[in-house]
């Protein structure tokens, strides 16, 4: 429950105390966006191990 919810809020999720549960669009695009930053580290990584 809370790593979903975690991840729902990359989605725009509030979180809110009346809010339910997150729904699949949230979900969905919050998976996107942790994606997206997988890739992003990995980029960052990978140029920092060239300037080294």
């Amino acid at each position: 429950d809370t790593m979903v919810r975690m991840v729902a809020t990359l989605g725009g999720f509030l979180n809110r105390k009346s809010d339910g549960f997150p729904g699949p669009q949230s979900l969905w695009i919050g998976l996107q966006r942790a994606a997206d930053f997988v890739l992003a580290l990995e980029a960052q990584r990978s140029a920092g191990a060239s300037y080294g």
